[in-house]
């Protein structure tokens, strides 16, 4: 296996999985039930080797689960990880372990994602559990109130497309910077759990990619970002690119699978690189890198849907 370093990649940010714990099972989860089934938590000198690594290349981290704040050391990693030249950025569901946190952390984080799928408590418990909706919104309050600037993270379904007027309006007056939202892609768990609550490509185009492109913001420190998903043409939107092949994306499991595209972390099996002994290592066989090999038009990942083809997942809109 080759030794990589973090200069042969085109980095920005890294996605560092530090635990397979979740207080949450929601049915339409990207990862598979076998991530959940075994307790996995990233080492803390893991995570810093691999700070060390992508130091000079990657300017954030972004902390994710599970739930982080369900690792032991969540408090430990975020600090130490904030004193490298990296910036540290986490996702949380909003946990009352992560508000537990919050006051030891909240100047070493430079922003924070809450993920909330929609404006409605009712709709949200349904989707993710009992008191979901309440733990987001006392996260978000906890973080406005102690100055963290922090994002909402919003995966669109079919239950909630009908709401993405309501989201785009509840996420500007919440204060968040930014929404980020996601077509909801059937794999991991949604592939078992939740494979009629993906949007058809029609109605992404109408329902989504228009309502958002038509959304004007009340305040300019509020922005809106939204997944293409397929080959519409709107701005943002590139056939050609692929963060496999461009080296764009890692993300790290904490069984030392590395991925470029989020579109397989359900099969470990799949991943073309792997951190061990404190090296990126690239794998060989049938791996990501083998099923996106150039000269590639639109992403071979996903199946076309109504003649649209799919595009990167990492393209976004741009509303500007």
């Amino acid at each position: 296996m080759t030794r990589l370093a973090a200069s042969d990649f085109k980095l920005e940010s890294i996605d560092l999985y530090i635990t397979s714990r979740c207080n949450r099972r929601c049915s339409y989860c990207f990862l598979p039930d076998t991530y959940f089934d075994r307790t996995q938590h990233m080492p803390p000198a893991t995570v810093a080797a691999i700070a060390a690594w992508a130091s000079g290349a990657a300017t954030e981290i972004t902390v994710l689960g599970g739930e982080p704040a369900l690792h032991p050391e969540f408090t430990a990693i975020v600090r130490d990880t904030a004193a490298t030249p990296i910036q540290v950025r986490t996702v949380t569901n909003g946990s009352r372990q992560f508000r537990a946190a919050l006051p030891a952390v909240h100047q070493a984080l430079s922003r924070v994602a809450v993920s909330l799928d929609a404006p409605s408590a009712t709709v949200v418990d349904r989707l993710r559990g009992r008191g979901a909706f309440a733990d987001a919104v006392a996260t978000v309050e906890e973080l406005r109130a102690a100055g963290v600037p922090f994002d909402l993270n919003c995966t669109v379904l079919a239950d909630t497309v009908p709401l993405v007027p309501e989201m785009l309006a509840y996420a500007d007056a919440s204060g968040a910077g930014r929404l980020n939202m996601h077509w909801f892609s059937p794999v991991g768990r949604g592939a078992l759990h939740a494979a009629d609550q993906s949007v058809p490509a029609a109605a992404w185009r109408s329902d989504v990619l228009d309502v958002v492109a038509a959304y004007r913001p009340s305040r300019q420190s509020f922005t809106v970002d939204c997944q293409v998903a397929f080959d519409f043409p709107v701005p943002g939107a590139d056939r050609g690119s692929c963060a496999v092949r461009d080296r764009t994306n890692l993300q790290f499991l904490p069984s030392g699978a590395v991925f470029a595209c989020g579109m397989l972390l359900e099969d470990e099996a799949l991943a073309a690189y792997r951190w061990q002994d404190g090296a990126l290592l690239r794998r060989a066989g049938d791996t990501e890198l083998a099923r996106t090999t150039s000269p590639c038009d639109a992403c071979p990942l996903r199946p076309e849907d109504g003649g649209h083809r799919p595009i990167c997942i990492y393209n976004r809109l741009a509303t500007v």
